[in-house]
């Protein structure tokens, strides 16, 4: 029959085989069955057991799964699992990588609740989500507000280029002690002295071309007229949480320096026990401002709050009244 091929076990029903090739032939399919059997168990437990793993990690992977990465070993046919760890990062603009995920803006849903928290007073909310990059609650963002103390994350920034550029190292002498502890004590105290030293040393207009030249446009750094919006500021922390404007032993300084600086009657008391806030704080006059970075079991949030003529406690309230939301 032509443009038939048949295996070559495939024999013609009307020939005979004697004694000795059927017994042949009973070997070759014994054999056969010894070899399809194991392979037959081995494609069970690859269905069973490994399968749904291998596909979960690929699945992982196409979703930008950022908590770890994945890997096959051939010899013990396993996937293993192990936490990304951060390396050198390049100093540049980044975006949050687009997922699948979406975000729901609640900007509507909350501003009256806002506006009731904030009654007499001046305010702007930055709230948004570090999975997507989108935003969660946007309500005056680009007004500018005087920074108050929040312009030392932008000298932090400064600090930390002069030290990676090599200008700089961590044990270099300013305002009489070592930069490292004057970085420290700005953050965690909210010092004055150390970045005044710092900017009288650079200069406020150096120190300024280079916050704009970091993408931060709306931020001045001037003498007595520190301006920056809602918007400059939630930029800069999610840059600093993608860790993509500093290398990753600096990012870390930072953070840690953020999460116990003695503030904390703002977001971090409206967050509590739901999570973990590293963030900086302005106070001057009638002006409160905190900006923030919460790690929680909803997901990771930059939350920024700014505020004239308001409280701690409202703050505090609106951070609380948004994380219910999420």
């Amino acid at each position: 029959m032509a443009g038939v091929v048949r295996g070559h076990h495939s024999r013609p029903e009307h020939m005979q085989l004697d004694d000795n090739t059927q017994a042949r032939v009973r070997n070759r399919r014994r054999n056969r069955w010894l070899v399809a059997i194991p392979a037959a168990v081995l494609a069970v437990l690859w269905i069973v057991a490994i399968a749904p793993r291998a596909r979960g990690v690929l699945e992982g992977m196409a979703a930008g799964d950022s908590d770890s990465t994945a890997s096959y070993d051939a010899s013990s046919s396993k996937f293993s699992e192990s936490p990304i760890v951060d390396g050198p990062i390049a100093k540049s603009a980044s975006t949050v990588p687009s997922v699948d995920k979406t975000t729901t803006n609640l900007t509507t849903k909350l501003t009256s609740s806002l506006n009731s928290i904030f009654t007499g007073a001046t305010y702007a909310v930055n709230v948004v989500d570090m999975s997507t990059g989108g935003t969660v609650v946007g309500v005056n963002v680009n007004t500018q507000y005087t920074s108050a103390s929040t312009y030392k994350l932008y000298v932090a920034y400064s600090m930390i280029s002069a030290v990676e550029s090599g200008e700089k190292t961590w044990n270099s002498e300013l305002d009489g002690q070592t930069l490292r502890s004057c970085f420290a004590t700005m953050i965690v105290n909210s010092d004055n002295d150390c970045p005044t030293a710092w900017l009288n040393e650079k200069g406020f207009a150096t120190v300024n071309q280079q916050i704009h030249d970091a993408g931060f446009t709306q931020t001045t750094i001037a003498h007595e007229n520190m301006l920056t919006d809602a918007a400059d500021l939630a930029k800069y922390l999610t840059r600093l949480y993608q860790g993509s404007f500093m290398d990753s032993d600096s990012r870390s300084m930072l953070l840690g320096y953020m999460k116990t600086q003695v503030y904390r009657s703002g977001i971090p008391a409206g967050i509590g026990d739901n999570g973990t806030v590293a963030d900086k704080v302005g106070f001057l006059d009638d002006l409160l401002h905190d900006a923030s970075i919460i790690y929680t079991a909803k997901g990771d949030y930059v939350m920024v709050i700014l505020t004239n003529e308001s409280s701690w406690a409202s703050i505090a309230q609106a951070a609380s009244t948004i994380y219910a939301a999420l």
